[in-house]
């Protein structure tokens, strides 16, 4: 039987955290390590120059002078403050050095024609241009769109691209991603459009390797997708990380009874290879040169599998592990842990933001951590003491794993099942052997026969993986938190604070800590909770365009819904639906547009899609002046004006906190209403007309408002929007504005009867 606990005591060194001479070792004696604060250091120097983005050279001279005084020093106490401190400064010069110094030199070219050369990759299902010539060792990358009917040949290949540089657009809302700074955290500078591209003179050993790896596992999925059918995506998908679309299909289900890590290629699967090939080189190889056969085997299967992050974690904690104890080292698994990461993010530094990197590094801490409670490997022979030692091991591994990664998974909005444990208990022997046949299939499958059997033995393990998983969905009463949505996502985190504090309280056994510690966890709760308010009017950041819109509770409406956004699409399907996820809005009242131009209008289709019962009113159902009563707290005014000859609607809304004038791109709105009745205009809040364009008549919308604040909705445009007049009228008039091309989304709502104003993702009030 092969036992998943086995392998992880294997690559775990479970010593260094049980009983060590007789006496009990602390959960937590891994932060006496040096080298734990050292990659600590750097670490939380690099996120906090990645934010703060602080120049090169006055780091340059910061870290100078911390070594001048850590030299000066005696060692004290002082002395190791400074030497993290130098540290913590060179994660920030290192952060400047990677993600900021090569960006300056594309982000000046925005909008030429570039040659550049390098080598094409493909990341996420994208052609990615790298190790472009010119560069020092940490190149940037450039992403490549067109011509990809010419670039798939050109895999792992040196070529000279020729085409149109742009830099991603930065729209920051609520519960959305920025592309430019997601991108920036990976080493994307922005995007290629391809005009020309042409094969260079390579003589990269490394890229020649990639390019066979590449061939290869081509070749060996085409010829099992014809044995496994409709299985091939899982098999796949669990042997070496292919995720295309038949897979993703499947996502929900796995997502849903908590399993989806298990087709991740990560730790385990390299446990388990290195486990087979150790059982294999003890009988073919003297014992000093077996660990110089299962290294480069192992090194093979993870190129295979794309250089994974969890994998190559487990591949480089494994090879310091076995060579510490080859050289007669003591080796600790925390030891090799923190190594395997400095070693990880010099070659890699943008690993420190990829998701999967970080839900490995987290998982294995917290099952090193709490590696003390697992059941030690011993021989037993009654099943009974099998079983209940693999159900406890899985459990409390499950357990660990999953509190130690909580933070990155609410971080990076993904899911939690309460099926968790149980889909690990029932899915992890399947997986298992999955991988061990998966794994023998380039030796058996160099036979006729052997393909067949493993074939058919393999459609079965995976078809019985699939009818597990729809029972227990379909059979087991459970929960999912899905951390997209922000109620969710901050109830987890204050769970999981009281849990950190109460353990780390019952550690020290002092119940003042622990009443004491609670306090900031439930500041925090009440804090959060006014993150969510009960009203609030939102102007998004969707590029040239606008749409905004008031919620109350868990209902919504709309007025104007965005147009495409360059790398985002339509605003729609990519800024509102996040939103409404990430917020619980869950009816939508209403969609009232001012006219009918694609960036005010566009998004619709797909809100219809998801609230197909939400009504759309355009300036054609309104011909007077028309008051509608969307709720009992809130009134909805609509006058019809003419845009340039067209009809359209300007629109106040009326809520117990304010009003709110939206004029859409009608730039007459002061002479067709203020003949009628001046008082129509009154407002708190206005949004400008027209993205922020200057006519005769905007200081005296603006003056007839009476507005407190005003807003520009814009974005990159090739009509000077917003007009320096306007924005020197405002300044002028003395009225905070807003420009959401440089504030992002901008929300107003109340708090304690006062009204609140906060910006989301470029700035902050």
């Amino acid at each position: 039987m092969w036992n998943p606990l086995r392998n992880v005591s294997d690559t775990l060194s479970l010593e260094a955290f049980g009983e060590r001479g007789g006496r009990r070792i602390s959960p937590l004696s891994f932060v006496q390590y040096p080298i734990f604060w050292v990659a600590l250091s750097v670490t939380l120097g690099f996120v906090v120059g990645t934010f703060l983005r602080l120049p090169f050279l006055p780091l340059f001279v910061l870290l100078g002078g911390l070594f001048a005084v850590q030299v000066l020093s005696l060692p004290s106490r002082a002395f190791v403050i400074f030497t993290l401190a130098g540290f913590g400064v060179f994660g920030m010069l290192f952060s400047s050095v990677v993600l900021d110094l090569p960006g300056e030199y594309f982000w000046d070219r925005e909008g030429q024609n570039l040659v550049l050369e390098g080598y094409v990759v493909e990341r996420d299902g994208r052609f990615t241009l790298v190790r472009l010539q010119g560069f020092p060792v940490y190149s940037p990358g450039v992403l490549l769109r067109g011509k990809e009917d010419i670039l798939r040949p050109l895999l792992c290949r040196k070529v000279e691209v020729t085409g149109l540089f742009r830099g991603f657009p930065s729209c920051a809302n609520p519960g959305g991603r920025d592309l430019r700074e997601h991108f920036r955290k990976r080493r994307i500078v922005g995007y290629l459009e391809v005009r020309e591209i042409s094969p260079s003179p390579s003589r990269s050993l490394w890229f020649a390797f990639l390019r066979w790896v590449h061939e290869k596992r081509g070749i060996f999925l085409d010829r099992w997708q014809h044995l496994l059918l409709e299985t091939s995506p899982l098999f796949n998908a669990l042997l070496f990380g292919v995720r295309g679309e038949e897979f993703l299909q499947t996502f929900p289900l796995l997502q849903e009874i908590g399993v989806y890590h298990l087709f991740c290629v990560s730790g385990f699967h390299m446990a388990l290879l290195g486990t087979m090939l150790f059982s294999v080189f003890q009988r073919l190889l003297p014992r000093r040169m077996v660990l110089f056969g299962v290294l480069p085997f192992t090194f093979l299967y993870l190129a295979f599998c794309g250089f994974v992050a969890s994998a190559s974690r487990a591949w480089i904690m494994a090879s310091l592990l076995l060579l510490g104890r080859r050289l007669g080292r003591t080796v600790t698994t925390m030891g090799v842990l923190c190594s395997a990461f400095l070693v990880m993010f010099l070659l890699q530094p943008e690993m420190l933001f990829l998701p999967g990197a970080q839900l490995s590094f987290a998982s294995t801490v917290g099952i090193a951590v709490f590696a003390a409670f697992l059941p030690r490997r011993k021989e037993h022979r009654k099943w009974r003491e099998l079983l209940s030692r693999y159900v406890l091991g899985v459990l409390l591994a499950t357990a660990s794993a999953t509190f130690a990664s909580f933070p990155f998974l609410v971080g990076n909005q993904f899911s939690l099942s309460s099926l968790v444990f149980l889909g690990n208990l029932v899915a992890l022997p399947l997986v298992e052997g999955v991988l061990f046949l998966g794994l023998w299939t380039p030796v058996l499958g160099t036979f006729a026969y052997g393909r067949l059997v493993l074939g058919f033995c393999l459609r079965c393990l995976l078809q019985m993986l699939l009818e597990i998983s729809v029972f227990l969905r379909n059979s087991v009463p459970h929960w999912v938190a899905d951390f997209s949505r922000g109620r969710d996502a901050l109830w987890g985190m204050v769970a999981w604070g009281i849990i950190v504090v109460l353990g780390v309280s019952a550690l020290t056994r002092k119940r003042v800590l622990r009443f004491f510690s609670l306090c900031p966890v439930l500041g925090g709760l009440v804090l959060g909770s006014l993150w969510f308010p009960k009203m609030s009017f939102l102007v998004f950041d969707v590029g040239q365009g606008l749409a905004c819109g008031l919620f109350e509770g868990n209902t919504g409406v709309f007025i104007d819904t965005g147009g495409v956004i360059r790398g985002y699409g339509n605003v729609g399907e990519s800024i509102l639906l996040p939103f409404l996820r990430f917020r619980g809005i869950t009816e939508i009242r209403g969609v009232f547009l001012t006219h009918g131009h694609r960036d005010h209008a566009g998004g619709v289709t797909a809100l219809q899609k998801v609230f197909p019962e939400a009504p759309c009113f355009s300036p054609a159902d309104f011909s007077s002046l028309t008051r509608l009563r969307l709720s009992p707290h809130i009134l909805l005014e609509v006058f019809p004006v003419s845009d340039r000859g067209e009809k359209a609607v300007v629109y106040r809304l009326h809520t117990p906190y304010g009003r709110v004038l939206v004029c859409g791109d009608a730039e007459g709105v002061f002479e067709e209403i203020a003949p009628r009745d001046s008082s129509l205009l009154r407002a708190e809040v206005l949004v400008l007309p027209h993205h922020g364009s200057y006519n005769t008549s905007l200081e005296a919308l603006i003056r007839a408002s009476g507005c407190l604040w005003a807003i520009i909705s814009v974005g990159e445009n090739p009509y000077g929007h917003p007009d320096p007049r306007t924005v020197a009228l405002l300044e002028k008039l003395r009225i905070p504005y807003f420009i959401t091309e440089r504030d992002g989304a901008v929300e107003f709502y109340p708090l304690f009867r006062r009204r609140r104003i906060r910006r989301f993702g470029k700035a902050a009030i």
